[in-house]
């Protein structure tokens, strides 16, 4: 196999049939804008504390 097409492997993104990103690859690029970034920390985490109960 070509090295050029094993390097390849895995970099494209998989989309869902409404135009969000597939759960994995959502999941995989938080995961590495968080290595790479301290101040994404907290992206893959959500904070309801603070919002009001809708009626």
């Amino acid at each position: 196999m070509n090295d050029n097409v094993h390097n390849r492997r895995g970099t494209s993104l998989k989309w869902e049939s409404n135009g969000e990103l597939a759960g994995a690859d959502l999941r995989n690029i938080l995961h590495r804008l968080q290595e790479a970034d301290p101040n994404a920390q907290g992206l893959n985490q959500c904070d309801l504390g603070d919002r009001p109960l809708k009626n």
